[in-house]
């Protein structure tokens, strides 16, 4: 997730930011020593696209830590740390964390549609020159170019029907690496189900 050209952090059951990548220093101007060690909402200060604040200290998300199906993407609007205010999309998913019965909560973000200043984009790509892409053509979509190879070999066998036992037993995998790569890949695709994600898959021909 640091070589990720998208803003990726991590937050505990308290809220607190546990993991902030360079992207989410280029998105936000806030550095990893500034966003580490504080609650989510005091680093972001999040507002839906209307001004109301998303970003609180009773935000419903936290409880995420239980388990439970994340939220759908949504738009977040935030003020960088130069003053100018940035339209984002946020996505939310689950990993293992250390503490037994806990999840960690993945945020993910990536510029909106009135967030495109030239000087922002030259940030936000900095960091592709470290991540593993894999080769995509003009005509597949943005999210699919951000799977890593093993990411696309797990999502051709998604659409395939192949469940995650077997995709374990034939990648020479764990099933909980597996079941992190398909959270990661459906993150990365915007997708909320594995039935979503061959659907994509087929759609964009990537299941072959």
């Amino acid at each position: 997730m640091s070589r990720s050209v998208d803003g990726v952090f991590t937050l505990d059951a308290r809220q607190t930011v546990t993991f902030w990548n360079q992207a989410c220093e280029n998105i936000t101007g806030i550095p990893a020593t500034r966003a580490l060690g504080r609650c989510c909402h005091e680093v972001m200060k999040g507002h839906d696209l209307k001004g109301k604040p998303l970003c609180k200290s009773d935000c419903p998300v936290s409880a995420l830590t239980k388990g439970g199906p994340p939220p759908s993407a949504l738009p977040m609007r935030i003020e960088r740390s130069d003053g100018q205010k940035v339209q984002l999309k946020v996505s939310t998913m689950l990993v293992p964390s250390a503490s037994q019965g806990e999840w960690s909560i993945v945020h993910i973000m990536r510029h909106g549609r009135d967030s495109q200043s030239a000087g922002l984009r030259q940030e936000q790509a900095r960091p592709m020159e470290t991540i593993e892409p894999a080769h995509c053509q003009h005509q597949v979509p943005h999210g699919a170019c951000l799977l890593t190879s093993r990411e696309r070999e797990v999502l051709r066998l998604i659409a395939q029907g192949i469940k995650t036992e077997i995709i374990s037993e034939q990648l020479h995998l764990s099933p909980t690496t597996v079941r992190n790569h398909i959270q990661r890949l459906m993150a990365k695709l915007g997708v909320h189900s594995r039935v979503e994600a061959a659907a994509y898959a087929h759609r964009h021909q990537l299941a072959e």
